[in-house]
């Protein structure tokens, strides 16, 4: 009993490993935002979603009513049609357009940056 059990010092260090190759995963994706030029494109607000998130467990959202976060996203094609860009954005940036309208994409890599409607 003096030495934890082999199984459980297993889990643990594949649970270390996989969180550090998560962190450096997340960490060179911004490092290639970072150096990517800024796009500028005219496309067209495809679709719009909300997300509820929530961060409780099960027998929490059973007891309390939920204060639930959202996630918003919205996709981007170009005029003529093609493949859908997905991008996560704020809530101000969500509320502020609506599917159809159409104007000029500001982005960075994967980073949505903005988006301005056309007159």
């Amino acid at each position: 009993m003096s030495k934890p059990p082999f199984f459980f010092v297993a889990v643990i260090a594949v649970i270390v490993v996989l969180a550090s190759l998560r962190y450096m995963q997340q960490r060179r994706q911004d490092a290639a935002n970072d150096r990517a030029p800024v796009s500028l494109k005219t496309m067209v607000v495809s679709s719009k979603r909300e997300v509820p998130v929530t961060k409780r467990r099960s027998r929490e959202q059973q007891v309390s009513s939920p204060a639930d976060t959202v996630r918003y996203e919205m996709g981007f094609r170009t005029p003529q049609g093609g493949v859908e860009i997905r991008f996560r954005v704020t809530a101000q940036q969500y509320h502020a357009v609506s599917v159809g309208d159409q104007g000029t994409l500001h982005y960075q890599g994967t980073r949505f940056l903005e988006f301005t409607p056309a007159p």
